[in-house]
């Protein structure tokens, strides 16, 4: 195991002096920001470990969120100035729970507690994962014993602030001291220990200066008159649309249109000699020699957008013409352009004769968008995909976490357990889970059983107690609550159900528990009308419902009665079917109150409640 040394930095130690700093530490941690404002010192921060090689291991963020639609907004904040930072998804995204959370809260008349504290973190780390980034959870020890569910702390990975010696609790970072002395640093600073494999540190390599360049060697290119001298910058220039990019191109099985326009060909080649060929097609697609589709594709792949990146393609005139961001200011971009020419600003030469470096303002007219791209790999080979899957012979803090959420929900991982090493015993388990929920059986933790498998853990973690789970169907329109009463907010990601949707209900609440708590599209928690959803398997409803050792039956009601909370008169009647009147049919689920004088009853496959055993008979 690994153990390097690092710092976590905010606005509070200033302007840092990052050639200093370097030569002392192997990483840093930067503060995002808070609420949904920016660290003063976040993007120079930034640079400062860039442009002087010190490895960014992650950023986090201080939550002051009041509700879950304040964490989303948080979230939102934060991804909006990682990309913009140009981050990669490598780093960690920590989630920063705690004292000052709570007591801000509580000036603005907001009690938080561990619910919140738990819900608020898996909220906020979710976000993160849905995108790909490697999220986690920044605490100490009082939050770990007291506040957080452990279900919660065994999904992700730990960033423990513990300053008596070596971590108490498994951990992936740990922040050791708060009194750190690093020159280059004014005051004290944080110092943190990571605990991962070498190979496992996400510590990646930038490629943008590889790339720089590359494009720097290709300026100057001229496009020829015939196939002869390809590779010649100079020689047998023409209009022939001639390259030896297209002549590359179709080497690589690829369609490189020689004897074409070449400008977005130009920029696949780039991609192919820095990412390689599958990374290439997985950001401009299979279309790559055609503008258009390299924008539909984008906007596809969720990478298009309408603010400029250091090394984003740019694309002009609805589609026209094509380039690669290589310098942002306030104003302007820099581009270099492959089947242009040189020429003034804003001056878009489609179907010119060579690679040249341009230059537009950023409110130019004829600037469609830009394609965002990540110029950051694992160490390895640039060919090869990135793997978004645990498999047999893995070993590390992932397969560790992976192997405790298994065990957590009933599955065996051997007699060793969570021992962080994926073998037979532990791709067995996987293959049960995968089979019990309708996965493709392989035994691999690819991402649709991690997902799954993550959203089993939350479900559990969000059931009430002693309530038996169920999936419901919705039978109308309703709108999905954050709390348990009509006066409350809908839920952000999923705020209304639809006739026929399926839930998982996790329990009931409110006044006269006439709420369902229910789990949307295995991510989306909160309440619904109870009357507005049905349990789609009855008999297994009912099943779990009926008493240990009760023989559950069918009876008649011989009389009016009404249908109680809790098996006593004092009780109030339940919501959606308080009353019964003679000759309606419900289940039987067993005896319970004084003496066994109490029925308890499903009514019409859907209603709990409890009536007076002498209002109904056995049929």
């Amino acid at each position: 195991m690994a153990k390097i040394t690092g710092i976590d930095v905010s606005e509070w130690q200033k302007s840092i002096d990052w050639a200093a700093v370097k030569s002392q530490i192997d990483f840093a941690i930067l503060r995002e920001g808070y609420r949904k404002a920016t660290d003063k010192y976040f993007f120079r921060n930034v640079e400062g470990c860039k442009n002087n090689q010190v490895p960014i291991h992650g950023v986090y963020h201080f939550l002051y969120a009041l509700n879950n639609q304040d964490v989303i907004a948080e979230a939102e904040s934060c991804l909006a100035n990682i990309e913009k930072a140009g981050l990669p998804k490598t780093i960690y995204v920590w989630a920063d729970f705690e004292y000052d959370t709570v007591s801000n809260a509580a000036k603005k008349g907001v009690n938080l507690g561990p619910n919140e504290c738990n819900l608020f973190t898996q909220t906020f780390c979710d976000f993160f994962k849905k995108r790909g980034y490697n999220t986690g959870i920044y605490t100490n020890g009082d939050y770990y014993t007291n506040w957080y569910r452990q279900d919660v702390l065994n999904k992700y990975p730990l960033w423990l602030a513990d300053y008596t010696g070596e971590p108490d609790y498994p951990c992936l970072y740990q922040q050791y001291t708060r009194s750190g002395r690093i020159a280059g640093i004014q005051g004290n600073v944080d110092m943190n220990y990571y605990y991962g494999e070498k190979e496992e540190t996400n510590v990646a390599e930038d490629l943008w200066s590889k790339t720089a360049e590359l494009m720097a060697a290709e300026s100057g290119y001229l496009e020829k008159a015939s196939e002869s001298n390809l590779d010649s910058k100079t020689g047998n220039a023409g209009y022939g649309n001639y390259t030896k990019y297209a002549r590359d191109v179709n080497a690589w099985g690829q369609p490189g249109c020689q004897g074409q326009p070449w400008c977005a060909v130009y920029q696949f080649w780039i991609c192919v000699k820095i990412f390689g060929l599958s990374r290439a097609l997985e950001i401009m697609g299979g279309g790559f020699y055609n503008c258009n589709s390299i924008k539909n594709h984008a906007k596809s792949k969720r990478t298009w957008h309408s603010e400029p990146k250091l090394g984003a393609l740019v694309i002009f005139r609805n589609g026209a013409h094509i380039g690669r961001v290589t310098k942002v200011t306030s104003t302007q971009i820099y581009t270099n352009e492959g089947n242009t020419s040189k020429g003034g600003l804003n001056n878009v030469e489609a179907n010119g004769g060579c690679v040249a470096d341009k230059v537009y303002t950023r409110n130019y007219s004829g600037i469609d968008g830009y394609v965002w791209i990540d110029y950051i790999v694992t160490s390895g080979s640039s060919e090869t995909p990135t793997k978004d899957f645990l498999c047999e012979g893995d070993q590390g803090e992932a397969v560790r976490v992976y192997q405790k959420n298994l065990i957590s929900i009933g599955y065996d991982c051997g007699k060793n357990g969570a021992d962080g090493d994926f073998g037979p015993a532990t791709k067995e388990a996987t293959q049960e889970f995968q089979g019990d929920y309708g996965l493709v059986q392989d035994g691999n933790a690819g991402p649709a059983t991690q997902a799954k498998l993550d959203a089993e853990i939350k479900k559990i973690g969000q059931t009430q107690k002693g309530f038996a789970r169920f999936v419901g169907e919705v039978q109308n329109t309703c709108v999905v609550h954050e709390a348990a009463k009509k006066a409350s907010p809908a839920i952000m990601g999923y705020p209304k159900l639809s006739k026929g949707n399926l839930v998982d209900v996790l329990g009931r609440y409110g006044y006269q528990s006439g709420w369902y708590k229910v789990c949307v599209a295995d991510e989306h928690i909160g309440y619904v009308w109870a009357d507005s959803v049905k349990p789609v398997d009855a008999e297994s409803y009912k099943d779990n419902l009926t008493e240990q050792g009760f023989v559950r039956f069918v009876g008649e009601v011989q009389k009016t009665c009404v249908v109680h909370l809790k098996p006593k008169k004092a009780s109030d009647a339940i919501t959606g079917w308080p009353k019964l009147v003679k000759g309606n049919r419900v289940d039987i689920l067993g005896r319970d109150g004084y003496e066994d004088n109490w029925y308890k009853v499903c009514v019409a496959d859907q209603y709990i409640g409890y009536a007076w055993a002498d209002s109904i008979k056995r049929v």
